[in-house]
């Protein structure tokens, strides 16, 4: 189950996000998918962080660099790459190349994706692309 789990979600990184096809998301999805690191936290919200990335950055593409699977998880730690092309985050394009750590969790259910979680390297991101770091009130101590 653990392999096929990991096949699966090679296969999704692969036609999703490597290939921009955002019509594949039918087969690697379940009808009640829950996206934990998007806004609306669904299918929409994951579609539409697909497709800010891909105007951002046409030619990105994120790295397996390892993959664990256990029980109904799988983690991945992926090298995102690309050349900033478009605006992100109010940055227009500076043509930089870009390359960030990302790491992703998938929960399977009935052989799809049921629960998705993702934690990027933004700061070093935006550092790459020239991007002002603005302190976040989440992040302040007082």
């Amino acid at each position: 189950m653990m392999e096929k789990n990991k096949e699966l979600v090679s296969a999704f990184v692969r036609e999703f996000w490597n290939e921009g096809n955002l019509y594949c998301l039918e087969r690697y999805l379940s009808a009640d998918y829950i996206d934990h690191a998007y806004v609306p936290g669904n299918r929409e919200g994951l579609a539409q962080m697909a497709g800010i990335l891909r105007a951002a950055f046409p030619d990105q593409a994120s790295a397996v660099e390892s993959m664990v699977a256990q029980d109904d998880r799988v983690v991945v730690r992926l090298r995102l790459t690309g050349t900033h092309e478009g605006n992100f985050r109010g940055t227009e394009a500076t043509f930089n190349p870009v390359d960030v750590k990302l790491y992703r969790e998938y929960r399977i259910a009935d052989g799809k994706i049921a629960e998705h979680w993702a934690l990027l390297d933004t700061a070093s991101l935006l550092r790459q692309i020239g991007a002002e770091l603005n302190e976040q009130p989440a992040c302040r101590i007082k």
